[in-house]
């Protein structure tokens, strides 16, 4: 029996072997390639998780965008520690990612906001995330309000709409072997730089 073929580089730089699986994934992936699972804890020590979309990435971190009212919003204000899980079934891998989540700069958060299409920076206005909502006519008569309210002007960002960059403390690498005998790398950050090891399937 071979349990050594195609084992993941223990050698490679992190976010190199990130972007290369990322590569893969936006290839061989039907429908968003980017997206992530968001694990995030509040005070009353309750998780939550939720799909949103990475945006960027470089060595300081990984970034999303929300609604900093939303519930994730309100939980990352209480307890900045989150995870991130991608798993792209078509290629039978998984990176987790465990770390800190920070607001990106507000001129960072403009840069993306601007590029947008129109209607997702009319609907970052008229969606108050996470609340309860009556029915769609409601929400779809506060897109009609922004609509008209920005008619020939700029739509600007709101305030309570930025990103997080998730600056990571351990990236794990899993991919799916024979005999259910996974191929698992975890990387944790230390003052040096990146330590490795291998882990049990």
């Amino acid at each position: 029996m071979n349990l050594t073929k195609q084992l993941i580089n223990i050698n490679e730089n992190p976010f190199i072997l990130f972007e290369k699986w990322l590569a893969e994934a936006k290839q061989k992936e039907i429908n968003d390639f980017n997206a992530m699972n968001l694990a995030t804890v509040g005070n009353d020590l309750s998780p939550s998780s939720r799909m949103v979309l990475l945006k960027s990435y470089d060595p300081s971190g990984f970034v999303f965008y929300t609604n900093l009212n939303s519930r994730k919003g309100n939980m990352i204000k209480e307890n900045a520690k989150v995870v991130l899980n991608f798993y792209w079934k078509s290629l039978f891998k998984q990176v987790r990612i465990e770390g800190v989540a920070k607001l990106v700069s507000e001129q960072e958060a403009d840069e993306y906001y601007n590029s947008r299409p129109e209607l997702n920076r009319i609907g970052a206005w008229a969606s108050d995330q996470s609340s309860e909502l009556q029915n769609r006519e409601e929400l779809e008569n506060k897109v009609n309000e922004y609509q008209k309210k920005f008619k020939g002007k700029k739509i600007s960002r709101p305030l309570f709409w930025s990103g997080y960059r998730v600056n990571p403390n351990i990236i794990e690498f899993w991919q799916k072997m024979s005999f259910r005998l996974h191929d698992r790398v975890e990387f944790i950050k230390s003052e040096k730089g990146w330590t490795r090891r291998r882990l049990y399937p």
